[in-house]
């Protein structure tokens, strides 16, 4: 395999273990919402938070990330988050 290919490869991995490390960090601050939320009696899914969120990161959306990219990403991290809040 050619040299460069790894090194970005490379990249890449030190990458992902970043993004893990955030996505733990982001379900266990979830978690602690979905506590409040059940003592404080609200609802899981806010659906206005979500698109609160998904227009703020859009505006950060560029040349190496479309918006409709970022929507489908952000989809699946709401999904999860409301799974680990129930």
């Amino acid at each position: 395999m050619d040299k460069r290919i790894l090194e970005l490869r490379e990249q890449i991995d030190q990458l992902d273990e970043e993004i893990i490390l955030l996505l733990k960090e982001r379900m266990g601050v979830s978690k602690e919402v979905g506590k409040l939320k059940e003592k404080l009696d609200i609802p899981v899914e806010d659906k206005g938070r979500e698109q609160e969120i998904i227009d703020r990161l859009t505006q950060q959306a560029g040349q190496n990330l479309s918006e409709e990219q970022l929507i489908r990403i952000f989809t699946a991290v709401f999904k999860s988050s409301k799974q680990i809040q129930r």
